[in-house]
């Protein structure tokens, strides 16, 4: 099992993943940085923790329209991914530890 650190909203996190896939986690937690970037041009006060759940309902959300097919020509790319069961426990396990990290955060 690797471990990779990675920065959101000038925080470190360190991250367990699978050998090998080091590099998708930071370009995972670079995509996610940028969405954060996006939400703090509108919301100057929010937490860090505020800031993680926003950004979790958004990319939930586009996620969504991926799979309803409200994106044009994203619905075939959407359906086959989500319905991996190997893909379903990652996105599971991401879960998990987003959630860990959040309640480890909002610990004073």
């Amino acid at each position: 099992m690797a471990r990779v650190e990675i920065n959101l909203n000038n925080r470190p996190y360190p991250i367990a993943c699978e050998d090998g896939q080091e590099g998708r986690v930071r370009e995972v937690a670079s995509f996610v940085q940028e969405r954060i970037r996006e939400i703090q041009g509108s919301v100057r006060t929010a937490t860090d923790t505020h800031l993680l759940v926003m950004v979790a309902l958004m990319l939930g959300d586009e996620l969504l329209d991926l799979r309803e097919g409200k994106v044009p020509g994203a619905a075939a790319a959407a359906a086959s991914p989500l319905d991996d069961p190997e893909l379903s426990s990652r996105l599971q396990k991401l879960a998990d530890r987003i959630e860990a990290i959040a309640a480890r955060v909002e610990t004073p």
